[in-house]
């Protein structure tokens, strides 16, 4: 058999193979089916995704665990001049509820994020750009928003953590 493949089809391929095979001979052995298992079903991944495109007057959010949003920014704006909308989007971690707030700029390639909780006495976040820590909030209760904006050339995370143990990691991706 051969070694794990990057794409999720090739590995269902390799996996449907194996079990014809093994429907046609002998039944492997414990160890023997748990290592083929094991280079073929993906390794389950505990950070989601938020791809944020924004497209003519509305944002396009696809989330690696949910199905596809759209949100119109007339719908959600708010008050002030040169302000394209705010929207908000609701998670739920460890029992807690996050909602991360997207504020994009007036040139559409940066987006301000703050993260709002309940129960928010030990929650703290950290905001990484490109692998690399830039920004803490040490207690989401007292200060929510970031000073660092996520662009379009970032590859920016956002680690949630409570009592300094991490409880959700989340990568965000910006296309407009």
């Amino acid at each position: 058999m051969e070694t794990k493949d990057p794409n999720p089809f090739m590995n269902r391929l390799k996996l449907k193979e194996a079990m014809y095979l093994m429907s046609q001979g002998e039944d492997l052995d414990p160890s023997t089916l748990n290592r083929i298992l094991q280079t073929v079903v993906p390794i389950p991944d505990s950070k989601i995704r938020i791809y944020l495109q924004f497209l003519n007057d509305s944002w396009k959010v696809l989330m690696s665990d949910w199905e596809n949003t759209t949100l119109h920014t007339s719908q959600l704006a708010l008050r002030g001049q040169g302000n394209l909308g705010a929207f908000r989007v609701h998670r739920q971690v460890a029992g807690r509820d996050l909602d991360f707030v997207f504020q994009p700029n007036p040139e559409k390639n940066q987006v301000f994020l703050s993260v709002e909780a309940s129960n928010a006495d030990r929650l703290s976040a950290k905001l990484f750009l490109d692998g690399t820590p830039v920004e803490t909030l040490p207690k989401l209760g007292t200060q929510s928003m970031f000073d660092s904006p996520i662009t379009l050339d970032s590859s920016p995370e956002l680690a949630i953590f409570e009592s300094g143990k991490e409880i959700g990691r989340y990568h965000f991706m910006l296309q407009s």
